[in-house]
């Protein structure tokens, strides 16, 4: 080969060496570039390059719990115990004094001056010693006497009327009328507001219980057998019953009649309607002087 074909041959091989040196710099370049990225990527993945910090919140305040402070030991006070009064009853109301026995008329019939009493109970507040009068008619009803001269009504004028057949004497009905005036008084007496009266003056009565040599206390006990000894007069028409004389007076022949209390007899005379009302009055009476001693001992 001549020099010129060697020199052209040459000439054409350059382009060749220069391409593949171009070549191999595009690669080295892009070579690096991934090298770059590769790097930048192991560096952000690893932390390594600083990233932004993340702006954490901070959580609201929050106010501290106190505990609660130990108890304290109270020592014991030093103070005295209020002193709690003693509990005082109300006063009771005034009352005024008693009178003595012997002063106390006036005082029983201003008692006694409100309450209906009729003609006889007026003529029985007349007469001076009114309790010691009163003591002494229950002082005698209670042993079973009828205390005439102390009863307000006087006993009938006319005598005990009869009825005689011939075969048998017997009570006439006809004279149990007689005895309509005084059981119509004591009907009409308000016992209730008698007996509250008379209670105001029972350490009275008491007193004057005693001048029979008695207990003054018994006087209670004395009013309650004086009623139940009316209240235990049976009921009996003596219409029925016959009658014998003895001396210048009247007997029953039945025993059982005439062995009765002298005020149990007197009862009976009355008739079977004057007995009852008296009876009644007698009840009512016993169940309220019964209240009273309950009430004012």
């Amino acid at each position: 080969m001549s020099a010129k074909d060697k020199k052209a041959a040459g000439n054409s091989n350059r382009p060749n060496a220069q391409c593949q040196r171009g070549v191999s710099r595009a690669q080295q370049l892009l070579m690096v570039a991934l090298a770059c990225i590769v790097i930048a990527g192991v560096v952000i993945l690893s932390g390594i390059w600083p990233q932004e910090e993340a702006v954490i919140a901070e959580p609201a305040p929050v106010a501290p719990t106190l505990a609660a402070p130990p108890a304290e030991d109270t020592p014991p006070s030093s103070l005295p115990e209020p002193v709690i009064p003693a509990f005082i009853p109300p006063p009771e109301p005034a009352v005024d004094p008693l009178p003595s026995l012997f002063e106390s008329d006036d005082p029983v019939r201003d008692a006694l001056a409100d309450i209906p009493l009729g003609t006889a109970g007026q003529q029985y507040l007349m007469p001076s010693n009114i309790i010691e009068r009163s003591a002494s008619l229950i002082y005698l009803t209670a042993q079973g006497d009828v205390p005439y001269k102390l009863v307000p009504i006087a006993r009938p004028k006319a005598k005990f009327p009869i009825v005689d057949d011939g075969t048998q004497v017997v009570a006439d009905p006809d004279g149990f009328t007689r005895y309509d005036p005084i059981t119509r008084w004591i009907e009409s007496l308000d016992a209730a507001a008698l007996l509250d009266a008379f209670a105001g003056f029972l350490p009275l009565f008491r007193e004057a219980w005693g001048f029979y040599g008695e207990d003054p206390s018994y006087f209670d006990l004395a009013v309650i057998e004086t009623l139940d000894t009316i209240i235990a007069t049976p009921e009996i028409d003596i219409t029925e019953e016959r009658l014998i004389r003895k001396e210048a007076v009247w007997i029953y022949e039945n025993p059982a009649i005439e062995s009765l209390a002298p005020v149990q007899k007197q009862i009976l005379r009355m008739g079977p309607r004057n007995a009852s009302a008296v009876k009644q009055k007698a009840i009512q009476g016993r169940a309220l002087w019964l209240t009273i001693l309950a009430e004012r001992g």
